[in-house]
């Protein structure tokens, strides 16, 4: 007689992995703890410790002024900028600007100061019945776009120092014409404020050298040789050179998807 019981299955031969090699344990170092200090770890929960201190300057609402000043430079930025105001932005370069401030710092106009000292002195002589003789006018730099313009035109202007952050800008926008015409060279530095401290204002949009002394001529030729090179000459270049067309990383970044997309189905009409 057949048994309906079902036979016992065998069980499956596991191999025995052989035991890790025993590693040799580095001595833990024990902390020594002071009691007197506790952990007392942070809780930035809310409503609980005080939130660490992070940069929010992009959530920060800056002032109208502010913002105007970010998006006009993003404009230029992105517009087409045509040369004549475009050369504006092409400065005269550091070496060069160094040495020409370094040469109308000798021809900065008298302080308000000395200008009473000076004459208080020839007050004093003369009141002592003393003949003072007048002394040579000295020869200081003229400042001011009327000023700069008229000189200009009359070709007394030996040297013209023009901003390039002006603001209108259409100030000075005629001087690089006006003085190319005349033959008067000219250059763009930067900064009104830097003028401005030359002839002890806040800014100053231009400036004019009508006169250098004769230990300066050297200095003042070599200075006026790279400005001429610089700019006068280069005029039918900065006539033709644009500015701005700059485009933003969004927009670049769509540019490319669509080349390599156009690139992938040449790749494929082709293979």
């Amino acid at each position: 007689v057949c048994s309906l019981q079902p036979r016992p299955k065998k069980k499956p031969v596991t191999k025995k992995v052989a035991p890790a090699p025993l590693a040799v344990k580095k001595p833990v170092v024990k902390k020594v703890v002071n009691q007197l200090f506790e952990k007392r770890p942070k809780n930035f929960g809310i409503g609980q410790n005080v939130q660490p201190k992070r940069d929010l300057s992009r959530f920060v609402r800056w002032p109208k002024y502010i913002r105007v000043q970010r998006q006009k430079a993003v404009l230029q930025k992105r517009l087409k900028v045509p040369p004549p105001i475009h050369q504006f932005s092409q400065t005269l370069d550091k070496t060069t600007a160094v040495k020409l401030f370094k040469l109308l710092e000798k021809y900065r106009p008298e302080s308000p100061l000395a200008k009473k000292q000076r004459l208080k002195k020839v007050a004093e002589a003369k009141a002592k019945g003393k003949d003072v003789e007048p002394k040579k006018k000295p020869s200081y730099v003229s400042a001011g776009t009327n000023t700069v313009t008229k000189l200009i035109e009359q070709k007394k202007a030996q040297l013209v120092v023009i901003a390039h952050d002006v603001d209108p800008l259409e100030l000075v926008l005629f001087l690089p014409a006006l003085c190319r015409k005349m033959g008067v060279p000219y250059c763009i530095v930067k900064g009104k404020a830097r003028l401005g401290r030359l002839v002890r204002r806040k800014t100053c949009t231009t400036l004019a050298l009508t006169t250098v002394d004769n230990n300066d001529k050297a200095n003042f030729g070599k200075v006026l040789e790279a400005v001429k090179t610089n700019f006068n000459e280069r005029h039918e270049e900065i006539r033709r050179h644009w500015g701005g067309g700059i485009l933003g990383s969004k927009s670049l970044a769509r540019i490319a998807k669509l080349e390599r997309a156009k690139a992938r189905e040449l790749a494929q009409k082709q293979g």
